[in-house]
This record gives C-alpha cells, sequence and structure tokens, in this order.
C-alpha cells in the first residue's frame, strides 16, 4: 500500500509539473500543432466577436483542446489539463442544470487522479514515453455494454426526479463518460467509441441550449464540442494503429 501511495504521489508531482506539463507539449508532431492551432483560434474567435462570452467557457474549451491532443498521444500531463477543465465543466453544468453533465463532469475529476496512478504505473513498467493502446476483448465488450445499458436507465430515472432538461439525452452522458473513462485509464483504444457518441450527443445538447436560451455560452460549448468531435475522430485513428503495430509486434 505504502508503495503504491509513493508511486502515485511521485507520478502526480510529475503531472502538475510546470517542466513536465511544457516539455510533452513540444513532444507533439506537426499535424496535431496544427489541429491544437485550429481548434484554439476558433475559441478565442468565439469569445472574441460573441457578445458577453465567458471566461471560464474560453479557459475549459482551451484546457480540453489541450487534454485531449494529450490523450491522443498517451501523454500523461493530459490529467493537469483535464483538471482544469472537469472543474470548469462543473460550474457551467450547474449554471445550465444539466443533471447527467454535472455528476459525469464529477466523476471524470475524481477519474484524473485514479489516471494518474494507473497511467503512472503503466508508463513506469513499461519505460516509454507514451501510454500503449490495447484492444478489448468480445467478454469485456459485451459486459461494457450491458452496464452501461443499464446504469442509462438508472440516469434517465434519477434526472427525472431531480427536473433535470433533455433527460433522454443527457442521461446518456454519464453512462458513457464512465466507460469512456476506464477505458482510457486503462488503456484501451475503445475509449474513442464512448468519446465519439458523447460529442455528438454534445454537440446536440448544446444545440437545444442555444435554441432554448440564446445565450453565448451554449454557442461557445456548441463549437467547442464540434472541436472535441474532431479531436476524438482523429484519436480514434491513433490509438487504432498504435493498437495494430503492437499486435503486429508481438
Amino acid at each position: 500500500m505504502k508503495k503504491k501511495l509513493n508511486l502515485f504521489i511521485v507520478e502526480l508531482k510529475e503531472t502538475f509539473s510546470i517542466k513536465k506539463i511544457f516539455k510533452e507539449l513540444f513532444t507533439l508532431h506537426l499535424q496535431e500543432y496544427f489541429l491544437l492551432f485550429l481548434m484554439i483560434i476558433a475559441q478565442v474567435a468565439t469569445f472574441l466577436f460573441i457578445k458577453n462570452s465567458s471566461l471560464l467557457t474560453l479557459i475549459l474549451s482551451i484546457s480540453s483542446i489541450i487534454n485531449l491532443i494529450l490523450v491522443d498521444r498517451g501523454r500523461i500531463t493530459n490529467f493537469f489539463w483535464g483538471s482544469i477543465t472537469t472543474m470548469a465543466w462543473v460550474i457551467i453544468a450547474i449554471r445550465t442544470h444539466l443533471i447527467g453533465d454535472i455528476v459525469s463532469q464529477i466523476f471524470y475529476l475524481i477519474m484524473q487522479f485514479i489516471g494518474i496512478y494507473i497511467w503512472g504505473k503503466n508508463l513506469s513498467e513499461t519505460n516509454k514515453p507514451e501510454v500503449q493502446s490495447k484492444k478489448l476483448s468480445v467478454p469485456q465488450s459485451t459486459l461494457y455494454t450491458i452496464g452501461t445499458t443499464l446504469l442509462y436507465f438508472i440516469i434517465v430515472f434519477i434526472s427525472k426526479k431531480l427536473g433535470g432538461v433533455q433527460i433522454w439525452l443527457d442521461a446518456a452522458l454519464l453512462p458513457l463518460a464512465i466507460v469512456g473513462q476506464f477505458l482510457m485509464t486503462f488503456g484501451y483504444r475503445s475509449q474513442w467509441i464512448a468519446w465519439n457518441i458523447i460529442n455528438i450527443i454534445n454537440i446536440v445538447i448544446w444545440y437545444n441550449q442555444y435554441l432554448i436560451n440564446g445565450n453565448s455560452m451554449a454557442l461557445s460549448m456548441l463549437i467547442l464540442q464540434i472541436a472535441m468531435l474532431f479531436n476524438s475522430i482523429y484519436g480514434w485513428i491513433i490509438w487504432f494503429n498504435k493498437s495494430k503495430i503492437i499486435v503486429q509486434s508481438k
């Protein structure tokens, strides 16, 4: 237990180290810098040209984009940016009364620290700078599918009781978040199926929120979700190719 705690403390310090954070930002490929540049420019433009744009949404957007690019590459400092993103997102979800989003973002926040330990352990064992991509077995895939479906209907029931909005869409976020985050934490490429579905659902949710409220926060979040969908598609391609390379090398 003491050994695990010491490993967690070491990896926590590494993940939140300014030196490590900047070092891993300079390990990206050219196409990733291009993708990062385009997504950040889109968010800054949204902030500058939309009236009453939220600074909190801008912070969330930029940290989320950097977090996702680093997840694409399997870099552990993604959890630093993920922590900033989830804390900001919880505040926004509370303001917009999206119950499923509130719970899923709190779950994401907790999982950032679990992820630091698991990824840190993985990196120390493989002695590689990037977490390696793995493929789910058929029994594992079946178990995750059944669990996600059951949890979805439980969240629908709870959301109705709590007076949530867009319940049938919003309720899907937490089950998919749990599955996606666990798969991401343990290095499985199937995480990207969950992230792609989540991003598509969030595009619909924030589009509806914009139609209902017409506010700048909803529009900013909609643009962010579109950027996140492009990134999750790219991440799926990267992790799928990494897992094929690993299989071929065995």
